[in-house]
């Protein structure tokens, strides 16, 4: 996956979690601990992604 794609899906999935993390909360600490839990698992799966292609396309 490209740099740029891959930043783009993390911002919109990042924008999506945030949105349903404000309207089920509106205490900021807890919306900003999980739209922070939320990044770091869209980072992780894209780089296990990336790993997974880049190990079938030797």
């Amino acid at each position: 996956m490209k740099p740029m794609t891959q930043a783009v899906a993390i911002a919109a999935g990042m924008a999506a979690g945030a949105a349903v993390a404000y309207t089920v909360t509106h205490d900021q600490r807890k919306v900003s601990k999980t739209v922070h839990k939320m990044a770091r698992s869209a980072e992780k799966a894209l780089a296990d992604i990336d790993r997974m292609v880049q190990h079938y396309t030797r």
